[in-house]
């Protein structure tokens, strides 16, 4: 018997079962294609975060600490690939004397590192000029002596006699907070800022000067290490756990006389939320095409409730059994999930390997696409065999015979779900942003991630919401709006309008539901094209704001870029270039970052956002300062440091070109600043450029920012060449601050999954359009005949379908835009804290927004097509 039905379905309702099966093999493809994404990402965003760690372990040495032993420890711990001891010395300052004067810093320190140490862990020093080979001083303490190389530093140690060095090199530490970080009882790094002052030493040299002050007297020892990161697990958690684990089994072989400060796992800690919250944005932006693509079946079996019915009633009369029907139905829902399921999780892979590249011989991407084909079954199982098993229960033989369904009201009308929802999204999203939750914290020093996932049931809540209020209201417009409904219809039917108003009137349930799909389908579409074109638009703004432009060049006080400005605009690709001060000011005892800039030209080469400034407007701040030649904008954290108030006075020290001496210059606070370009995220100044030059006596211009046509990376290239190998200018595109930043949120490249989801919005808002057309021929057939009767044409039957079709595409269309702009603007202010800064503005993107409403309109088109054909050929 279950063969004899295989055949027969197989035969005759061939078309219904692959509309069925092509929906499951939509949804499941669609969870595949994102757990892949999502697996995919996170391994590459473990990979970045390790990457961008140039010391693993830096690991505190007590006083009886013995080093060479502690080294034999740590081999037993992990594998080990670098490894280096260094010293640190807390010292009064620093004295140097160039041109008959006498320059003079406050305390600083004194590192000492082995000869290797530069080649072993290149990530902490940049050498700027000179050579790496004796001592070396740190840019900013160089020019607060004013010194070269060559010349002579005196060390003032605290009870002793002052050591001079001669200068070899000065250098930059890009790592410097967690260089200099506090490692304590807490058994992680603490971020400090790092002192002011900074020279280096050869390991040996220090010994000599510091050795003797051990223990006490400020000095100290550190072993920095780095480890073998090719067999970490490639999740970002189980990364973690392990790098921890092994942290807390050196330190119990220490026996208590060392303390790891452990880098790596600060940075992991930091990636895994990142990555947790990745895949819940992602899921939350497949997510709905996936309860789309599962409604979309249910409406294909729901089509077919008629002639079901109708086979179930013929079944029961010759004899069969519920329980034999039943193993009917689940053996015809079977054959529809095993084949979408395979299907989709096929595509899924295809998909995987095609467009986003991702090797499917990994262990974790070949599990998630088995948990995909089993995920797939089960929502096929769940949406094809629960509408028939529920229908074979509540329809009696005599029932069936008939054909007739009890209509009731559903139950989350009668409990008003869907305004409960809608209050619940209003809700959460207020206290979102009353609250000002940010999603990414990311204070000095190392970064942390605070994720609060019930923000996202302000968009979600609001998606269900909207469209079940939809059904609601359009199941009772159509209902009782008869008269209404007549006169909208008279354009399209004209004398059989109020027939055809009464027929759809009486449809209502069922063209509710189209309307319905039809708004969530369009509302998919639109929300996540605008998210994901406003997410990739954001990506550049990100980088460029990290990179300072499209290309930055940043030189030293010794070489400043802006010397080199009239050579880099003529580089080929380069639309603009803009000079920018990087200065040092001193606001109180506290050293800041000072930038200046032309307020009238900066805007040429870089984006200057209105979410930069405390106002949110960018213009207005800007024509504010070049208006008050004194004026300064100061970042919030200073402001809320020193308690300052718009139109202060504010006295800070910058160094003199004259005398290399600090100097108070007067200002006055215009404005807050909270980003700008190339600052760091706390503590910084934005001053006319002009104004610090003549108080400073110093007009140059330490950094060049460019605007690039086309590829910055090779304009990067184009600027070094023109610049020489042998300039200490350094040369910076928009790739290369995407790596800096490659294991924040927003490092996640969605365009090529968003290709993936945009492709399968538009099949769904086809079929919310088109194919829920092309169903329901019965419902449709029996008014076709009643307006036949009453003398209707040909002509106006077709009529007939376009009235039916227009209402829910014109109506679906409507407020699914609607719906998709407010879900995108939601979910956009619910991740505020992941952009840096956020988006001022949705960006959208209008040519898929119109390929989709041309998708829809032509899909209805051939819809009505086909359903008239047949209305026409039923008639006759």
């Amino acid at each position: 018997m279950i063969v004899s039905w295989i055949k027969g379905i197989a035969l005759h309702r061939s078309r219904q079962l692959f509309l069925s099966a092509a929906g499951i093999a939509i949804a499941t493809a669609l969870i595949g294609v994102i757990g892949v994404f999502a697996t995919s990402s996170s391994q590459t965003m473990t990979r970045r975060a390790v990457a961008s760690v140039p010391v693993d372990w830096q690991i505190a040495l007590g006083n009886a600490a013995d080093p060479a032993t502690l080294k034999q420890i740590l081999s037993k711990s992990a594998t080990v690939t670098a490894v280096e001891t260094v010293g640190y010395a807390d010292v009064a300052g620093f004295e140097a004397r160039t041109d008959a004067t006498t320059q003079t810093t406050g305390a600083g320190q004194v590192l000492g590192i082995g000869a290797d140490y530069v080649k072993a862990f290149s990530g902490q020093i940049r050498l700027l000029a000179g050579a790496v080979d004796g001592a070396l001083i740190a840019q900013q303490t160089a020019a607060n002596l004013h010194i070269s190389i060559g010349d002579t530093v005196a060390i003032l140690r605290d009870g002793k006699t002052p050591a001079s060095v001669t200068i070899a090199g000065v250098i930059d530490l890009p790592n410097a907070n967690a260089m200099f970080q506090t490692i304590g009882p807490q058994k992680g790094p603490a971020p400090t800022a790092p002192p002011d002052n900074i020279l280096l030493l050869p390991m040996d040299t220090w010994t000599s000067l510091f050795s003797a002050a051990m223990p006490g007297g400020g000095a100290r020892l550190q072993i920095h290490a780095s480890l073998d990161h090719s067999k970490l697990p490639a999740a970002p958690e189980a990364a973690y756990l392990d790098i921890a684990g092994r942290a807390r089994n050196f330190e119990v072989r220490a026996a208590g006389v060392a303390q790891v400060g452990d880098n790596l796992s600060a940075r992991l800690g930091a990636v895994r939320q990142d990555a947790l919250f990745a895949q819940i944005l992602l899921l939350f932006l497949g997510l709905p095409g996936v309860v789309l693509a599962m409604l979309l079946t249910i409406a294909i079996v729901r089509a077919d409730a008629a002639r079901r019915r109708r086979e179930q009633a013929l079944l029961s009369l010759r004899g069969a059994s519920l329980v034999q029907i039943a193993r009917l139905v689940v053996v015809d829902g079977g054959l529809v999930a095993i084949a979408g399921g395979v299907s989709g999780t096929l595509l899924a892979a295809l998909l995987s390997t095609l467009v986003l590249s991702v090797d499917l011989q990994s262990a974790a991407v070949v599990q998630w696409l088995a948990i995909t084909l089993g995920v797939g079954v089960v929502l096929a199982l769940t949406s094809i065999l629960m509408p028939t098993l529920i229908d074979l229960r509540e329809h009696t033989v005599v029932s069936r015979r008939a054909a007739l369904a009890l209509v009731s009201k559903p139950l989350w009308q009668r409990a008003y779900v869907d305004l409960l929802l809608l209050a619940l999204a209003g809700i959460v999203f207020w206290r979102v942003a009353n609250t000002g939750y940010q999603v990414v914290l990311a204070p000095e020093g190392v970064a942390a991630t605070s994720v609060d996932y019930t923000a996202f049931l302000a968009p979600l809540c609001l998606w269900i919401g909207a469209g079940l209020l939809v059904l609601r209201i359009g199941g009772s417009a159509l209902a009782a709006g008869r008269n209404v409904l007549t006169r909208l219809l008279r354009p399209i039917s004209r004398h059989l309008a109020d027939p055809v108003a009464a027929s759809l009137s009486r449809q209502s349930g069922r063209i509710a539901g189209g309307i319905a799909l039809a708004t969530l389908a369009f509302s998919f579409a639109t929300a996540v094209a605008v998210f994901d074109t406003t997410y990739n638009a954001q990506l550049l703004v990100d980088a460029q704001l990290t990179n300072g432009a499209d290309v930055t060049v940043t030189g030293t006080s010794a070489s400043p870029a802006g010397d080199r400005l009239q050579d880099i605009r003529q580089v080929p690709g380069v639309v603009a270039a803009e000079p920018m001060q990087h200065r040092f000011g001193y606001v109180g005892n506290d050293l800041q970052d000072l930038y200046g800039i032309d307020p009238g030209t900066i805007g040429h080469a870089t984006t200057i956002a209105d979410a930069y400034f405390g106002n949110r407007d960018a213009r207005a701040t800007l024509d504010r300062l070049a208006k008050t030649p004194d004026g300064l904008l100061v970042s919030q954290e200073t402001v809320s440091d020193f308690q300052l108030t718009v139109g202060d006075l504010i006295n800070l020290r910058l160094q003199n070109a004259a005398d290399n001496q600090y100097r108070t210059v007067t200002f006055h606070f215009i404005g807050v600043v909270a980003e700008f370009p190339t600052a760091p995220h706390d503590s910084f100044l934005v001053a006319n450029a002009s104004y610090v030059a003549a108080q400073t006596g110093n007009s140059h211009s330490e950094v060049v920012l460019v605007r690039s046509r086309g590829d910055p990376g090779a304009v990067a290239l184009a600027i070094g060449k023109v610049l020489g190998t042998e300039s200490p200018l350094k040369v910076t595109e928009l790739s290369q601050a995407a790596r800096l930043i490659g294991s924040t949120l927003t490092a996640v490249d969605l365009r090529k999954l968003t290709a993936i989801e945009l492709s399968f919005a538009v099949l769904l808002v086809a079929g919310a359009t088109g194919l829920v057309l092309s169903l329901g021929f019965a419902e449709r057939s029996r008014a076709a005949a009643i307006l036949s009767a009453l003398g209707a044409t040909s002509s106006d039957i077709r009529k007939f379908a376009q009235a039916e079709a227009a209402i829910i595409l014109i109506a679906g269309a409507v407020c699914g835009f609607i719906l998709g702009e407010s879900v995108a603007f939601l979910l956009v202010k619910v991740l505020t804290g992941v952009f840096d800064p956020p988006p001022d503005e949705l960006f959208q993107p209008w040519i898929y927004l119109v390929i989709v409403a041309a998708g829809a309109a032509l899909t209805t088109i051939i819809a009505v097509w086909r359903s008239s054909i047949r209305l026409i050929n039923a008639r006759l």
